[in-house]
């Protein structure tokens, strides 16, 4: 839950270009005025800060399809919710917050933003109250009033401005040293422009702890923000449950047809298309699980595995502003006892249902996971080590002597012609890895049942559903989709790779496929949560619309052939 990345990107985006150029322009006018300008630069960095805390909520509501509820209203369709507001609010000593719902799309999406735990606004999307049950939809309400409460508007805001001030000192010791070290200096001046490098260093290491701190401070809220839920509704798994089906989709049972499949009713309008049979994993569907309905519990396991088990799992929450779902459901499980409940999802059979897909072990695949995707630049880093080595005359103090007169500056251009075709075809192999061929037709719970898969190691799938809404719902500019079948719900990530093709998909196409039958062709991926990256989408009507961003990816390997090319030209010809 919280504020989803679609929209913290674009305005960190925006407000970062705002900064650069602010800080270049002071760079150049201010850096004669010493210290006092560093103040200046780090006061001026103070009030952008301040400005984007000010303007941000106003950002969120233009970019997302927001319908503002008045209270009455809202009490009157939900009355369910209005309790656990009316209930907050009174505890809690806060104004009403303003509660907005996203309609017309049934992706799975709910934050709060405003300025102060009494000017905060509060949305669920239509997608929430489809999928989730009441008691489910209360704990994601009480979730974001948990953040409203602790006023992690503004915690949030001063956390992740200290890091900022840092990088301000930092890229203001460094350009100040640079802008030092044009004119003749004095022995004085040597230490100062020594110092202000130092200084530079340290401010940069300090910046970069001072992010991870905030990264972990932001999860802390986030626990902080379940237990709220927990508390609320006096049961913790009701957000557990609700967690299973927003961060897996796996849904217990097919929801409600809505939006524009209430016009029309075309579940199985693709079967004829061959692909497969869209009841084939109805067996799955076995064990209690929630009062909503059932799921198989070594689905949610399994799913649940990759989050307790898998490395990248371990890399993607080093770097994640929200812990994996598994570890949220594990602290709600944790805190059953104290209302006196038993926890309804546990994952005691998880590390056996790991251990069946994958042995013992991921780090062997992570590791050649990792290889693979950076193989291009290690070669690259290698030889651009090996390059300063020859320029400053180091191989003379690891006693290779002879290299500098060996290696001559012809040769040293033909080694990098040769470094660029090696990087070339280590390119075109992580290519080849990174999109399998081999397509089968699955079932959303059978792609997140899968341990082993990463971003980098894909399941090649044909699904076949219906698009229930935007990546992010209600985003305008949200080009990714949800998907789903009658086993869950997907997320698609449609980016071309090219940001003005993926707006332009986002303002012309998406709003037209959803609601819409399609059979989707792609790789099945897993990051912070699953997806599927699309190589093409059929629907129901005929039209197909094609990804070529695996296409793209080519060019990045023929860029690497054409300047190994003329570094060959050079050192052949020119020396």
């Amino acid at each position: 839950m919280g504020l989803k990345l679609a929209s913290i990107f674009a305005i960190t985006a925006l407000f970062g270009l705002v900064f650069a150029i602010v800080f270049a322009i002071g760079v150049w006018f201010l850096s004669p005025l010493g210290i006092f300008g560093l103040l200046i630069m780090i006061g001026i960095t103070l009030l952008i800060v301040f400005f984007q805390y000010l303007i941000s909520p106003v950002f969120v509501g233009w970019m997302y399809k927001i319908t503002w509820v008045p209270y009455e209203d809202y009490k009157a369709e939900y009355p369910h919710l209005a309790d656990i507001i009316d209930q907050v609010v009174q505890v809690r000593k806060i104004k009403m917050p303003k509660l907005g719902i996203i309609y017309g799309e049934l992706s799975p999406n709910a934050f709060a933003f405003g300025w102060t735990k009494n000017k905060a606004k509060i949305v669920l999307s239509e997608g929430i109250l489809e999928y989730l049950d009441p008691e489910e939809q209360g704990a994601v309400l009480a979730h974001e009033l948990g953040h409203v409460v602790h006023s992690d508007f503004i915690l949030m805001t001063i956390v992740f401005a200290i890091p900022l001030v840092l990088l301000t000192i930092a890229r203001w010791a460094y350009y100040t040293a640079a802008f030092s070290s044009r004119g003749s200096r004095d022995e004085e001046g040597n230490y100062i422009y020594l110092l202000l490098f130092a200084i530079a260093i340290l401010s940069y290491v300090s910046y970069y702890i001072g992010y991870l701190i905030s990264l972990i401070v932001s999860r802390i809220r986030e626990y902080y923000a379940d237990s709220h839920a927990a508390e609320v509704l006096e049961n913790p798994n009701a957000l557990s449950t609700g967690l299973i089906k927003i961060a897996y989709g796996l849904l217990a049972e097919t929801p409600t047809i809505t939006v524009k499949e209430r016009r029309r009713s075309k579940m199985y309008g693709l079967r004829g298309l061959g692909i497969f049979n869209p009841g084939g994993a109805r067996g799955l569907v076995v064990n209690s699980i929630g009062s909503s309905g059932s799921y198989s519990k070594d689905a949610i396991q399994a799913a649940a595995a990759w989050d307790l088990y898998n490395p990248w799992a371990k890399y993607y929450q080093f770097f994640s502003t929200h812990p994996l779902p598994a570890k949220r459901i594990q602290c709600l499980n944790e805190q059953c006892s104290i209302y006196g409940v038993e926890p309804e999802i546990d994952f005691k059979d998880a590390k056996k249902i790991k251990e069946e897909q994958a042995g013992k072990s991921l780090w062997d695949e992570f590791l050649l996971d990792v290889l693979i995707k950076d193989l291009t630049w290690l070669f690259f880093a290698a030889m651009g080590l090996f390059t300063i080595f020859w320029v400053f005359g180091f191989f003379g103090f690891v006693g290779f002597t002879q290299l500098p007169v060996i290696i001559t500056l012809k040769w040293l251009l033909l080694l990098w012609f040769i470094t660029f075709y090696v990087m070339g075809f280590a390119y075109l192999l992580k290519i080849g890895f990174m999109y399998k061929k081999g397509y089968e037709p699955k079932k959303v719970v059978e792609l997140v049942s899968n341990v082993k898969v990463s971003p980098i190691r894909c399941v090649p799938a044909y699904i076949e559903g219906t698009i229930i809404g935007r990546g992010v719902a209600g985003y305008y500019f949200s080009d990714d989709l949800y998907f789903r079948d009658e086993t869950g719900i997907l997320y698609i990530d449609y980016s071309f790779g090219i940001r003005l093709v993926d707006w332009f998909f986002a303002v012309a196409r998406v709003e037209k496929l959803i609601g819409q039958q399609v059979r989707i062709k792609g790789w099945y991926r897993r990051g912070p949560i699953p997806f599927l990256q699309v190589h093409s989408i059929e629907t129901e009507t005929g039209r197909r619309f094609r990804n070529y961003k695996k296409q793209l990816s080519y060019l990045w390997a023929v860029l690497l052939f054409i300047i190994g090319a003329v570094f060959f030209y050079v050192g052949f010809f020119v020396f």
